[in-house]
């Protein structure tokens, strides 16, 4: 990590603490930084995980240590990202709403267009099956189902990961 992500991160990670004590540290830091003649990113990686930083900046400071939140599971902000995405479309003007929806036309396409490799895998494993079991209905459905299962994880990551990334950042104001 560089300085500047690292600084970045060290504030947001301290925006607990009022403005004058969170410069303090930031500036100590800083200062760490600049007084060792190792390079940046080997002096920020000895200093250890950011939860590890603000349990050691607490201590020093004589404060309680805020409760580190949980991370949302996967789905759980995707969610919020939909609920985002529908406020945002609800409050904008029309030319940009039809963009949005447009681009999340042309997302839910590229999604079911990922189901073309995984039907030549099916097919293929169809024809590799009926050559070792003389067409045995079992293994062409445990096979159709796995095969299956795997499109859905892979498109549902790819269509979670994507969305977050074109609609994530949208302003709900």
């Amino acid at each position: 990590m560089n300085r500047k992500t690292f600084i970045k991160q060290l504030r947001s990670h301290l925006k607990f603490l009022d403005k004058k004590a969170l410069e303090e540290e930031v500036l100590y830091y800083i200062n760490k930084i600049d007084a060792s003649k190792k390079p940046d990113e080997e002096v920020i990686k000895s200093f250890g995980t950011m939860d590890h930083l603000v349990l050691e900046v607490c201590k020093r400071r004589g404060i309680e240590s805020p409760s580190v939140p949980k991370k949302e599971s996967f789905l759980v902000q995707f969610y919020h990202d939909l609920v985002n995405l529908g406020t945002f479309l609800k409050n904008c003007e029309g030319k940009k709403r039809g963009k949005i929806l447009l681009d999340l036309l042309i997302l839910l396409m590229l999604t079911c267009f990922l189901k073309i490799p995984f039907i030549f895998i099916r097919d293929l494993g169809d024809q590799v099956i009926d050559s070792l079991f003389n067409y045995n209905l079992t293994f062409f459905a445990l096979w159709g189902l796995a095969i299956e299962v795997c499109y859905v994880v892979f498109a549902l990551n790819y269509f979670v990961r994507t969305f977050r990334k074109w609609f994530g950042n949208l302003e709900t104001s």
